[in-house]
């Protein structure tokens, strides 16, 4: 199966039910960082990434993300 009939099988997503995903992805995380089995993860000196990223800088992409999103839909409809 090549790349281009895997993207012709997907289900079409509403702009709805995409900022649903990425709230709920979102809240997901939030909830893992609040975990204090994660923060004593995150703090250890070992923890660490190639880019130097944290579990809140993936929240913040995914903010930043659903905030462009409703400002598509608001200039749309302007």
């Amino acid at each position: 199966m090549s790349d281009q009939d895997t993207v012709q099988t997907q289900p079409s997503l509403t702009t709805t039910e995409i900022m649903t995903i990425i709230l709920g992805c979102e809240q997901t995380l939030r909830f893992v960082q609040a975990s204090p089995n994660y923060q004593q993860i995150e703090a250890s000196e070992r923890f660490s990434t190639s880019n130097d990223l944290r579990l809140g800088d993936a929240i913040q992409t995914l903010v930043e993300v659903h905030e462009a999103i409703i400002n598509i839909e608001f200039y749309s409809q302007v």
